[in-house]
């Protein structure tokens, strides 16, 4: 990589820092509500799924050793089935909430963010206004992201099922084999997921959303995706740090996992929002470089506000 390139990626670093000193008050207040939420339904999410988890736990081993036919072995099935779409119930309700407080938050770190590259000032009152005009982009956008990442998931099964029933009496062979593909499904889809964050970013500044966004994402990542996909890798590889860390402490004692699994959320929230604040430092560059290429579409940089010009 060469100096241009690495200083491009040490921007992406900086940009955080650089946009907290110009607007850390609307930032602490994002953060605060945003962490404080994230926290609050982990910590209902783990009360109130925990107990059906150990139940389901505790009635599979009971089954294990019932007779079929019986009576008990005909509640038991009963019970799992109830506890099990009850369980199914809960991750979905706390799948949809993180989601929106997601959402909402990195929204809001975008719309910010952008203030700050076009110099100007918003207030509270002024930047709720332009969450409630603009969150059903970015809503529609996320969208989009998660079906494909669901679909690039579930396209990725059939190449780990085959190596393993193939492989299944070459132990030494199959282990490589699937280390292999593992670290392949995971580095492409790093690869990937830069046009996928910064669609998100494009869907709250610009007037685009969905698969409109995606497409512009894409044009604009010409020439810069690897600076995107170092900062992915850096940021996941963060979070897999503290995922591991934390897993290792829920083992220290009983309360360990609410306490550990709140910190775990807070970190990981920090994270986001940084990443929410770096794609926008990556947006800008892409702009810049489109520019430096001769593209008709991004010719000028726009020296009016960035959230006035796109936002409605």
């Amino acid at each position: 990589m060469n100096m241009s390139k690495l200083s491009g990626f040490r921007e992406l670093l900086k940009a955080p820092l650089k946009i907290l000193s110009q607007n850390g008050k609307l930032m602490a207040i994002t953060a605060t509500v945003y962490l404080i939420l994230y926290s609050i339904s982990f910590i209902l999410y783990m009360l109130s799924a925990n107990p059906f988890i150990l139940d389901l736990m505790h009635r599979l081993i009971a089954l294990a050793s019932a007779r079929p036919g019986t009576p008990d072995f005909s509640k038991l099935l009963v019970d799992i089935r109830e506890d099990t779409g009850i369980f199914l119930g809960i991750e979905v309700a706390y799948f949809v909430l993180f989601f929106f407080v997601a959402l909402f938050a990195q929204t809001v770190v975008v719309i910010i963010a952008s203030c700050y590259y076009s110099g100007h000032d918003l207030s509270l009152k002024e930047l709720l206004l332009k969450v409630s005009k603009t969150w059903t982009r970015p809503f529609v956008t996320s969208l989009w992201i998660q079906l494909l990442a669901l679909g690039y998931t579930s396209f990725f099964l059939l190449p780990f099922l085959v190596p393993s029933l193939v492989l299944f009496d070459h132990r030494i062979i199959l282990i490589t084999v699937l280390i292999f593909l593992a670290i392949f499904f995971i580095l492409f889809y790093i690869y990937l997921s830069v046009v996928w964050s910064l669609a998100f970013v494009v869907s709250v500044v610009e007037d685009r959303y969905g698969y409109s966004a995606l497409e512009k994402a894409k044009v604009l990542v010409n020439g810069k995706r690897v600076h995107g996909f170092l900062l992915n890798f850096l940021l996941n590889l963060v979070t897999l740090v503290i995922i591991v860390t934390g897993s290792k402490l829920m083992k220290l004692s009983p309360a360990m996992p609410i306490v550990v699994g709140v910190i775990q959320v807070l970190l990981i929230g920090v994270i986001s929002m940084f990443k929410s604040i770096a794609y926008c430092e990556f947006y800008v560059q892409c702009k810049n470089n489109m520019t430096k290429l001769g593209g008709l579409e991004y010719s000028r940089i726009p020296t009016t506000p960035v959230v006035d010009e796109y936002l409605p």
